[in-house]
């Protein structure tokens, strides 16, 4: 290996590794879990963006004492780019008026009846061009980057035919070619039932395990398959015979689980074997043991609970149980309109009694998890990517501090 191949980051006044989150699989991190190093250096192989060696500044291996290419860290905190496993980032349109009668005291399932919710963002992004998803795609993804974030999941599920669920996840590709973030695209036919299907839902159901299914595995689009479980979407019998299909054409598995009602919805994403299970706002204590003892990480989305001013969920039971358990802002037009993922620390340990190093573990390590990336970021270790968000700060415990506003 050559010299000049190589990168040094030197003087980094703090860098969190997530060593120790790491070694734990994100069960119960601790602050001593953080593998914080003061005054440390990194080496990278600028060819592959691989990191060769982390640790303290004074303990520099000699062969990477010759380093041309060296950049300070000086005065800045380093930790794990920051991962956004849970939005619905590709649509058209907005949803003031949703939140409007929200705040006249109208339910989520009282606005869909009346024309908003999911179905108005569809029939916005049905219209929409390709050139209009793009850019709005485009800028959405900047927001993120804003705010350190450097990994997005993103759900089709506002198209709900087979053509414009293609063209959403068509354009996640694209966006892929046009952005550094990484894009993790995930099909989400089951978001609700369409128009064409009112009252006609296991026909619809049917459709997406016959036709659907087969189709955009075929086109390789998507990694993962989604499905809204919870009363007036998709019964539970519903989502596993979608699940069990996705599963068999190779898509990973995740579940809109218990934001409204207890259903079941957790342990059927649990018996499939799902890599998450998100929301989680009503699980239930029984279903709380049984994600516990399972590899599915809950995802909890504090920022749609304060939006909708909702219950939030039960983190500290979850983690006191044994589950992993990631944050994500749920980016959605009709829920929680925010790109601010480092917000989402500040409320889980405000309102959901999470201590600083489960936030942060929550938005890196286990995130990355809940991707099934965690092998690759999520940690700042040697074989994995270098991929890091450098903050202008005295120390980590800055982040959930600042409201978000960290630069």
């Amino acid at each position: 290996m050559h010299l000049d191949d190589l990168v040094l980051y030197d003087n980094i006044q703090q860098l969190v590794t997530m060593k120790g989150v790491a070694a734990k699989r994100g069960r119960h991190p601790t602050e001593e879990d953080l593998g914080v190093i003061e005054n440390a250096a990194m080496v990278v192989e600028s060819s592959n963006e691989k990191i060769l060696w982390a640790g303290p500044s004074a303990d520099l291996p000699s062969p990477y004492q010759d380093i041309v290419n060296v950049f300070s860290g000086e005065d800045e905190v380093w930790i794990p780019e920051l991962v956004d496993c849970h939005t619905h980032l590709v649509h058209a349109g907005s949803r003031h008026h949703d939140y409007a009668m929200r705040a006249k005291g109208k339910t989520y399932q009282d606005i869909a009846k009346e024309g908003g919710g999911i179905l108005f963002t569809l029939a916005h992004t049905r219209e929409a061009s390709e050139n209009e998803l793009m850019e709005n795609g485009n800028a959405e993804i900047e927001r993120f980057q804003k705010y350190g974030v450097g990994v997005i999941e993103v759900k089709s599920g506002y198209g709900l035919t087979l053509d414009s669920e293609l063209r959403l996840l068509g354009c996640v590709r694209e966006l892929q070619r046009l952005n550094t973030a990484v894009l993790v695209p995930t099909f989400m036919p089951a978001h609700a039932t369409p128009p064409e299907f009112r009252g006609r839902t296991d026909e619809y159901v049917d459709v997406i395990c016959r036709e659907w299914i087969p189709e955009v595995a075929k086109s390789k689009l998507a990694v993962f398959f989604d499905a809204f479980v919870e009363e007036g979407f998709f019964s539970v019998a519903q989502a596993r015979k979608m699940g069990e299909a996705a599963a068999s054409h190779g898509f990973k598995l995740k579940f809109h689980c218990d934001q409204f009602n207890d259903i079941g919805a957790t342990p059927l994403a649990v018996d499939l074997k799902a890599t998450s299970a998100d929301h989680l706002d009503f699980i239930s204590p029984a279903s709380i043991e049984k994600l516990a003892g399972s590899e599915t990480v809950a995802v909890l989305l504090p920022g749609s609970s304060l939006f909708m001013g909702a219950p939030y969920p039960p983190a500290r039971k979850l983690i006191d149980a044994g589950a992993r358990v990631a944050l994500s802002t749920d980016y959605n037009p009709g829920t929680s309109p925010t790109r601010n993922l480092p917000l989402m620390t500040t409320l889980a340990c405000s309102q959901m009694k999470m201590t600083v190093p489960e936030a942060l573990a929550a938005i890196t390590y286990n995130a990355a998890a809940a991707l099934s990336l965690e092998d690759k970021v999520g940690s700042l270790q040697e074989g994995k990517l270098f991929r890091a968000c450098q903050l202008k700060s005295q120390s980590y415990e800055a982040l959930p501090y600042s409201f978000g506003e960290l630069e």
